[in-house]
């Protein structure tokens, strides 16, 4: 019997398959939550095992040994911190706080005194004090109750990731035994590189946090604004966030500063620019290469997607789920099935430096 004399298939497997795939593309939907946490335990357990591979070129210990280093040394340094200077930095968001709203007042009273400004706020008297005051015990309740959650959340990804950096084999072995055989080398490559590209986004990502922690802190310290220290790990933490991450540590920095004096207001959002012009021309390219360099747009609108898609928590994990996402494309479609051979690493070429030019051989030699 030819291909062409092979019978059709029947409608009712068709039916069949058709449902299936419904009702998994149902299924995912409903636990994209579940995924999303099962992801995070994947980058956390990436950053473990990154550090895990630096202590064993220290010593040479077993690796399952290693991650629990890791991890001991992780919550040891966040218990050191919050020990040594948590009852000040709580000080310091406190009066954060205050200056912030200090600011927000004067910025309702300048608004108030415009023409504009007192149309404006005539147009947004629905929003009454009286029925924010009422809505404010409900809104407490459901801060306390979100916490709790967000902290189980946050236990079940931090065991998850440590099982995971104890014994990788074990989960990835237990991945490729669902793949056809004829697809497992594919596939075990794919989960290869998109170790290897994390680490490398976690590694590169937690410097240029240092780094502009450190810048912000700095000129934040120069300018005369309290809490700087504060204000600077602050916006070292959000820059864990391209983009918006950097807005999102602006905006409570300038509010604070204005209530010093507007010039110094706008002197603290130039200073922030400066720190992030200084920390996308020098510092990331030394740190990070194209393998996990991501194109502004791409990330700005990737980032709006998965949040809409995942909720608040899509923000924090837009990046390293675009970059797996090009890897998947890279290793199924590019090389799998356009037969294209996979891209060399290689570091970003920094600003100032120039291509040397290639020496051609002599005429006749």
């Amino acid at each position: 019997m030819t291909p062409t004399d092979a019978p059709p298939r029947k409608p009712t497997n068709v039916v069949i398959w058709s449902a299936v795939i419904a009702i998994s593309a149902l299924l995912l939907w409903k636990l994209a939550g579940v995924l999303l946490l099962l992801f995070s335990a994947v980058v956390f357990a990436a950053a473990l095992s990154a550090i895990g591979d630096a202590l064993r070129k220290l010593a040479p210990i077993p690796r399952q040994l290693a991650v629990l280093v890791s991890a001991g040394l992780i919550f040891g340094i966040l218990a050191a911190i919050i020990a040594l200077f948590g009852w000040r930095i709580v000080a310091q968001y406190e009066e954060i706080i205050g200056r912030v709203r200090e600011s927000v007042h004067m910025l309702m009273v300048f608004t108030r005194s415009q023409g504009w400004g007192q149309a404006l706020i005539e147009r947004a008297n629905g929003a009454k004090v009286s029925d924010a005051t009422d809505t404010l015990a409900p809104l407490l309740g459901s801060l306390l109750t979100g916490t709790a959650r967000y902290a189980t959340y946050g236990a079940i990804v931090v065991a998850g990731s440590i099982f995971l950096a104890l014994s990788p084999e074990r989960y990835r072995d237990g991945v490729l035994i669902l793949i056809p055989p004829a697809q497992r080398a594919i596939v075990s490559d794919f989960l290869t590189r998109s170790g290897v590209i994390l680490k490398r986004w976690l590694l590169s990502r937690l410097i240029v946090m240092v780094a502009l922690g450190v810048l912000v802190s700095i000129g934040l310290k120069v300018l005369g604004i309290d809490g700087a220290i504060t204000l600077g790990l602050t916006g070292g933490l959000l820059t864990f966030i391209p983009f918006i991450g950097a807005l999102m540590a602006a905006i409570p920095a300038v509010l604070v500063a204005l209530t010093v004096s507007p010039q110094i207001a706008i002197l603290t959002a130039f200073m922030f620019w400066g720190a992030h012009f200084i920390e996308g021309t020098f510092i990331t390219p030394l740190v990070q290469d194209e393998s996990v360099d991501l194109p502004p747009v791409l990330t700005i609108f990737s980032t709006l997607a998965f949040t809409v898609v995942f909720g608040p928590s899509g923000v924090l994990l837009a990046s390293p789920l675009v970059l797996l996402i090009i890897t998947a494309i890279q290793v199924f479609y590019l090389e799998g099935h356009l037969g294209h051979p996979p891209p060399e690493p290689r570091r970003r070429a920094l600003p100032w430096s120039k291509r040397r030019p290639e020496i051609q051989p002599p005429m006749g030699g």
